[in-house]
């Protein structure tokens, strides 16, 4: 251990003693280089908390910028004509309660299309049954999947040549839609002359695992790819979400759901190819606007936030320093606590002790508030923010999952249809 001693001989001894040099006889050389080495590592641990308070300032800046948008209010007689693209693949429990929340919308000149992509549940009755109702729904049932392709994109690609709106919304079938969600995100996109916008709404969250690990997954996701930069056309990468509206021009311009029909993280490669178009893109955090379905149990939100780590985070050594960063926010004060604890049961006290111990309290007092920071942005319960160190451990461990299977080449499965050509994309990355 860094800076551990044995219990020193008052008498003969030379020691360092809660950083002191106590001089009974001369120091030896391998001590002075171990007491050099424990202040050179404080004064790095120093360093690295200030950089820690820099992010949880930016990161209060980063909310407090990111502005609910106005309601607004109906008005037939201004609205562009809207798409909306329902797609779906075995989702029975949820896409009754998108559907009907995008019915609700009471936007003015609009169609609604359900992209059933296969689906091997009743999700198709329960489309159809909502179709009984609504006979202005309108549904296509993709039956196939040709090879090499991405079922998501191959489906919207399908019916993208049925499109007449002006304007064209792509909203995931775990979402639930508030009152207003839609007019409100056409008048962002038209008043602002956007080309697109990809936004991100509130997690709907029951189940304690996802409780604790979605908001701080999330945290992840836009500490690689800031809000801010992917607005910025100069900054090349980009991401997408679960909901995005685009002028329909704009869209067909870079060759729609075509041009990422191959590729997994189809969504923000759209964004990225929007951006090398120089289009203008706005990336919002609405929670105010829309909530999102996530995986409920814990295996399906490990299975589900790896197949995301592979496709967002997307190399090897990108998914190593997450772990490494992880453990340094949540997990390192915790570390030193024990550290110093078996130091004292063991009889041998660590250099700098009281140092050690300040500066271990000052950080998880930080890397908390940055905790209960992310919790409320997510509108998640904020009281799991204490216990963010466990959040951290299992998404670590998810992403040192997701390394493996990158390492291997493992296939992505999921819904049903395994996608291998993914492993071979992001590892090139």
């Amino acid at each position: 251990m860094i800076g551990c001693h044995p219990p020193l001989n008052r008498g003969k001894d030379a020691g360092i003693v809660l950083g002191r040099v106590w001089k009974r006889g001369p120091i030896s050389k391998g001590d002075l280089v171990i007491h050099t080495w424990v202040i050179v590592i404080l004064v790095a641990y120093a360093a690295s908390l200030l950089v820690l308070c820099w992010n949880l300032r930016q990161t209060a800046l980063l909310v407090r910028t990111q502005r609910a948008l106005p309601p607004i209010e109906a008005d037939a007689a201004d609205w562009p004509t809207l798409d909306v693209l329902i797609p779906v693949k075995d989702e029975a429990d949820n896409i009754g309660e998108c559907i009907e929340s995008v019915l609700a919308q009471k936007y003015p000149n609009i169609r609604i299309t359900v992209v059933n992509d296969r689906s091997t549940d009743n999700t198709a009755e329960v489309v159809q049954a909502i179709q009984d109702r609504h006979p202005e729904l309108h549904r296509v049932d993709i039956r196939e999947l040709p090879e090499g392709l991405y079922g998501k994109p191959h489906g919207l690609h399908t019916v993208a040549k049925d499109l007449t709106g002006d304007v064209v919304a792509f909203v995931d079938s775990d979402l639930h839609l508030k009152p207003g969600c839609l007019r409100t995100l056409v008048h962002h996109l038209m008043s602002n002359k956007l080309d697109w916008i990809a936004t991100m709404g509130a997690p709907e969250i029951h189940r304690f695992w996802e409780k604790l690990m979605v908001p701080i997954f999330g945290a992840v996701a836009f500490a690689w790819y800031d809000p801010r930069k992917i607005s910025d056309p100069d900054w090349p990468d980009a991401i997408g979400s679960a909901f995005m509206v685009a002028r329909r021009d704009s869209y067909e311009a870079i060759g729609g759901h075509g041009a990422v029909i191959d590729i997994y993280d189809e969504d923000s490669e759209l964004i990225r190819i929007a951006k090398r178009a120089r289009q203008k893109i706005s990336f919002v955090l609405a929670s105010e606007l829309f909530t999102q379905r996530h995986y409920g149990s814990l295996a399906n939100t490990v299975r589900g936030l790896t197949r995301t780590c592979i496709g967002g985070i997307k190399t090897v050594p990108r998914l190593l320093f997450t772990v490494n960063a992880l453990n340094f926010v949540s997990l390192l004060p915790l570390q030193i606590f024990i550290l110093l604890g078996l130091a004292a049961l063991f009889g041998s006290p660590l250099s700098w002790g009281p140092v050690w111990l300040g500066m271990a309290a000052f950080h998880l007092v930080i890397s908390t508030a940055l905790a209960w920071l992310v919790f409320r942005t997510a509108n998640a319960d904020t009281s799991y923010a204490l216990l963010h160190p466990l959040g951290s451990i299992v998404i670590m461990a998810i992403c040192l999952r997701a390394a493996v299977q990158l390492i291997r080449g493992t296939p992505i499965t999921w819904r049903g249809t395994t996608y291998a050509e993914a492993q071979e994309e992001t590892a090139g990355d």
